[in-house]
């Protein structure tokens, strides 16, 4: 090869190797480019993953201190009531001015537990509560970027709770959760504290019904029962003078009305007091044999005034001694046997007293018109009787019989009826009673003899006038001649100079009362028998006065024979 040929070769080498390396330096330069745009991606990327791990971060920051404040708060409302310093320190807590900028909470109670105000925290100065709220729980007023949340209830509550958001995406989804969360807790919050005063405001109305109730009572009591006890006190006195047979009948006419206003105002007053869960058994050892023997003697004259055969047939299964309330289970028996002879014009009227499954049977079978199957659902009935009609022969405000179903209930007993129109009734009264094994519990009394009763020296402590001459007049009769004072003080005084073996003390007296005057006596160490003469007859009326220190209660209008064994009993401890 020539020399030419051999350059003309080596300078196509040389170009080849210069477009060769022109090539490389083009595709370099490429590559250059590539892996500068990736590192400027990858930075871009790192820079957005560090920003995404810093909003992360104060994400959970930001959940973990909001789901603190909710335990916090959720506590502190379940301990405490929602109060001002509570509300205001919740809308300060949750202002962080990054994501929550402000908050308000308004609150307008009906009633007013002492939180109707609004709670502002933050930097937004006025609240308007937009129309939305009215239609909505939950409105996002995209413009102004705050989170309203009503909390409204039914009648009662009149508010909001809103919250200033500066959040996006999941944070803002987040923060929306919990803002609700913690209106939620407030309502519940205020809800029951409104249910809690509206049970204290119901029971506060209800213990005042009650206690007006028991004023009530305890002065109608007072009210009837004094001039009751004048009026069938001059008739007892009256009966034992000299009268003509006119002045007899108007005599036995005054007697027959005076005990017939007695039994309605007891069956009123009663029939009262068991509604008011004022009426207490008073428990304690009793004969039954000789309240059968009474409750005879007591309604022989008026069934032979009938001329009805009437019996009481007592079991020798019937333990003698008995424990339960003697008067409450005499009124039972004295409201049937009544019933039983008033309805029946002829024939007879029986009672059986029985001992069976440790229970008293009480049978009162009679003769009477007897009451239709379809009538009977009445009897038990307050203010209800079988014959309503202006023609009806039988007087009585249909009280008796549904007294004697709610005494029964009260001693865990039953009263239930057997009849048919025109054939007679029986009534059947089963009472649960335990046995009183001390056979001697009576006996144990000491009682004055008759004929001593006129050695006690007493002192009357009575402000009504007609009172103190009706009291007198009883004395007398046993041949006692009692001091008389006009109140408390006065009874006070006179006992600093004098002597008395019973003081028989009125309990509602101008000055002073009976219940004061027997607390003072007591506390100066007076030990004689003080016993109260009152015309209340409550439960809380007779704790009343064993509260104040007296020693038994004689109850107006009361008897000469009542007067007579109080003094009995008490006499013996002078």
């Amino acid at each position: 090869m020539d020399k030419d040929q051999h350059i003309a070769l080596l300078l196509k080498k040389l170009q080849r190797e210069k477009s060769a390396r022109q090539e490389a330096e083009k595709l370099l330069e490429v590559k250059s480019h590539e892996l500068y745009d990736a590192k400027k991606l990858l930075e871009r990327s790192l820079e957005k993953l560090k920003a995404q791990a810093e909003v992360d971060s104060e994400l959970l920051s930001y959940q973990a201190k909001i789901e603190t404040l909710l335990l916090e708060y959720g506590r502190l409302f379940l301990k405490h009531s929602p109060s001002f310093q509570i509300i205001q320190s919740l809308a300060d807590s949750l202002v962080d001015n990054l994501s929550v900028t402000a908050c308000c909470i308004e609150i307008l109670c009906e009633p007013d537990v002492g939180i109707n105000t609004c709670y502002a925290s933050g930097r937004r100065q006025q609240w308007q509560r937009p129309q939305q709220l009215n239609q909505e729980k939950v409105y996002w007023d995209e413009s102004d970027g705050i989170l309203w949340v009503s909390l409204d209830s039914e009648h009662t509550v009149r508010g909001f709770f809103a919250t200033r958001i500066n959040a996006t995406g999941v944070w803002f989804h987040t923060i929306k959760k919990h803002m609700s969360l913690f209106s939620e807790m407030l309502r519940s919050s205020i809800g029951r504290q409104l249910s809690l005063e509206q049970a204290i405001t119901a029971r506060n109305r209800a213990e005042a019904s009650e206690q007006a109730t028991r004023d009530f009572l305890a002065m109608i009591n007072h009210e009837l029962r004094t001039p009751l006890n004048g009026v069938l006190g001059s008739a007892e006195l009256l009966d034992d003078t000299l009268l003509t047979p006119h002045q007899k009948k108007l005599l036995n006419t005054l007697n027959h009305s005076g005990e017939l206003l007695r039994a309605i105002i007891n069956d009123l007053l009663d029939y009262s007091k068991i509604n008011a869960g004022m009426l207490e058994l008073i428990e304690k050892p009793f004969n039954c044999h000789n309240m059968a023997g009474m409750l005879e003697d007591i309604f022989q004259f008026r069934a032979s005034e009938k001329q009805l055969t009437f019996k009481i047939i007592c079991s020798p299964s019937v333990p003698n001694w008995l424990i339960g309330d003697e008067d409450r289970i005499k009124q039972i028996y004295v409201n049937l046997i009544g019933n039983a002879i008033k309805f029946t014009a002829k024939g007879h009227v029986t009672v059986q007293l029985d001992w069976h499954d440790n229970q008293l049977l009480f049978n009162v079978n009679d003769s009477g018109c007897g009451i239709a199957e379809d009538q009977q659902s009445k009897l038990f009935k307050p203010f209800t009787q079988v014959d309503i009609s202006s023609k009806r022969t039988h007087e009585g405000t249909g009280l008796g019989l549904a007294i004697c179903k709610q005494l029964a209930n009260q001693m865990k007993g039953e009263i239930q009826v057997t009849s048919r129109k025109g054939d007679g009734a029986t009534f059947t009264v089963a009472l649960p009673l335990s046995i009183h094994h001390s056979s001697n519990t009576d006996s144990k009394r000491t009682h004055f003899q008759n004929h001593q009763i006129n050695m006690l020296n007493v002192l009357v402590v009575e402000d009504l006038k007609t009172n103190q001459m009706l009291i007198k007049l009883m004395l007398a009769k046993m041949g006692l001649n009692p001091t008389i004072v006009d109140n408390g003080q006065q009874a006070i005084e006179i006992l600093s100079k004098q002597s008395f073996d019973v003081i028989l003390m009125d309990c509602r007296m101008p000055v002073m009362d009976g219940y004061s005057a027997t607390k003072k006596l007591r506390e100066s160490g007076y030990n004689k028998p003080i016993l109260a003469l009152t015309a209340g007859t409550t439960s809380a009326e007779r704790q009343d006065c064993i509260n104040a220190g007296m020693d038994d209660i004689l109850c107006k209008p009361y008897q000469s024979q009542e007067l007579r064994e109080m003094l009995e009993k008490w006499g013996a401890t002078k």
